[in-house]
């Protein structure tokens, strides 16, 4: 087998090290096939070398739009073989968004799910590669790759070139692409490591957005850089997604609250096979103490943390001796990563004081992408990351995530942040689903609203909710009314979207 040059050593030289170990080790399942690392490391140098013949060169951006899937994968390190960066577009963007997203990052090449998708290309696309359908003006995935060598690449990648230019959600603003190095990609993972009980033999299940950098920074990458094995489902619901558990009989895995809830909701819930699940790892949205013992009930231990995009993602994770005693919390720093909680003057805050916080680490982005006052406006010249969030820290360290600072709001003078207030909604047995608001009455008044999603089944009347809200919140944070829907919007990554969600709750006013 062709070995990588030494000159490569960031993140796409890892299956080829991989391979150089453990050849045979089932590297990747899904499309119908497994691969172990020699094959999939054949795989990965041949749509290398088919990207240097369609003129992709060290620095450029080769675009994905596309679901999960495992050439994702086989596209990520072979973009880091040629030293390009792979610049993933969310598929669920409208198509402004999506053209939007790649105008920003003018990819030389195009990969696309499906040819049949009508995608709005910029100049800069030379060339589009499609895994299925069929279109003139794209080429296939599969023959790019049956006909290029399997020869290994001689192309210099350094830590400091970047690796991924995946964007924000776009929930709270415009998406922005964000310039992920090597060296950022490669020490998420390191931290992963330092505070994850994740094992050489680990088999992870891809059920998070790849596009997003969760989707493979929190089990993904980490699992293939140990040498297991990474299942893509293929199918999306539920149902598939447990049976898919159950037949790989995977150990870890990581998903949002969201996704996670609905796959306990499946009827196969009850019924597979989890005894080789070690832990899930869930973040992203506020995650009630019901899905928790949901799942510790299936000898399931489900582990909070937190991430953010520009942070590759991992900032906090809880350790599962914390798991029930922590409940709420987001955990505590990796060992490569510092935080602070700081007032809005910059000054630390104390244990039990709210305040932005503060991240700083090696796995620090290198900034968003051609948007410098952005990036000053993000990164601190000491080189602290504000994240934009609303944190307090307990005096044993542990972190909990309040709100984003943007969603706060008041109430008869006092500051509210909505998201604890829906973590004390979710508590009640009747409530699905909860999102807080802010709502001007005719009169004047500002009003906390809240709109929830009852339990299947239930009879809880709107009078109950409010008293349980007036017995456990403070005055100014307990919600005047109750509206009640089918679902609640959230973003494909299960984020609410809180403008969509007051749209609901002045409409209900208005009735």
């Amino acid at each position: 087998m062709a070995a990588t040059p030494a000159a490569n050593v960031g993140v796409g030289s890892w299956i080829e090290r991989r391979a150089r170990v453990s050849p045979d080790r089932v590297a990747l399942i899904g499309n119908g096939r497994s691969l172990t690392y020699a094959e999939l490391a054949g795989r990965i140098r041949r749509l290398a070398n088919g990207l240097l013949r369609l003129g992709v060169e060290r620095g450029d951006r080769v675009g994905w739009i596309g679901p999960n899937h495992p050439a994702y994968l086989e596209s990520l390190f072979s973009c880091g073989l040629v030293g390009a960066a792979l610049a993933p577009v969310n598929h669920q963007f409208a198509a402004s968004q999506v053209r939007a997203a790649l105008d920003e990052t003018a990819p030389t090449v195009l990969i696309q799910h499906d040819a049949a998708d009508a995608v709005s290309t910029p100049a800069s696309v030379r060339h589009r590669i499609a895994l299925a359908g069929s279109a003139d003006t794209a080429l296939d995935f599969e023959t790019l790759m049956a006909e290029s060598p399997d020869a290994a690449l001689d192309v210099p990648v350094e830590m400091d070139d970047i690796c991924l230019l995946p964007h924000t959600s776009g929930t709270t603003g415009s998406p922005k692409a964000i310039a992920l190095t090597h060296a950022n990609v490669t020490w998420n993972v390191v931290n992963l490591l330092t505070c994850a009980d994740l094992r050489g033999d680990d088999v992870t299940v891809a059920i998070a957005p790849f596009f997003r950098v969760g989707g493979t920074g929190v089990n993904v990458l980490p699992v293939l850089f140990l040498g297991g094995t990474v299942v893509v489902p293929e199918g999306t619901s539920p149902e598939a997604i447990l049976l898919a558990m159950q037949r790989h009989q995977v150990t870890v895995g990581f998903g949002n609250p969201d996704l996670l809830d609905a796959l306990t909701r499946a009827t196969a819930w009850p019924l597979v096979d989890l005894s080789s699940v070690r832990f899930m790892l869930t973040g992203g949205a506020p995650v009630p103490e019901r899905l928790i013992r949901q799942y510790l009930d299936r000898g399931v231990t489900l582990l909070q943390g937190y991430g953010l995009s520009e942070a590759a993602p991992l900032a906090l994770l809880l350790d599962p001796a914390s798991s029930l005693t922590k409940i709420g919390s987001a955990g505590k720093p990796p060992l490569l990563v510092d935080i602070q909680i700081a007032a809005a003057d910059g000054t630390v805050v104390g244990a039990g004081e709210i305040g932005e916080l503060l991240v700083r680490g090696p796995n620090v982005m290198a900034g968003y992408w051609n948007r410098p006052e952005a990036t000053r406006e993000a990164i601190t010249p000491t080189g602290w990351l504000r994240t934009g969030d609303a944190a307090r820290v307990d005096e044993q360290g542990y972190v909990w995530i309040v709100d984003r600072i943007a969603d706060q709001f008041f109430s008869v003078g006092e500051p509210v942040y909505p998201a604890e207030v829906e973590r004390v909604l979710i508590g009640h047995p009747s409530i699905a689903d909860a999102g807080v608001t802010q709502v001007v009455s005719g009169d004047g008044r500002q009003l906390v609203v809240a709109v929830v999603v009852p339990v299947a089944g239930s009879t809880a009347t709107e009078e109950e909710l409010l008293a349980f809200g007036r017995q456990r919140l403070a005055s100014h944070q307990a919600p005047s009314s109750v509206t009640f829907v089918d679902h609640l919007p959230r973003s494909t990554v299960g984020k609410l979207v809180r403008a969509q969600l007051q749209a609901l709750a002045t409409e209900s006013l208005d009735r």
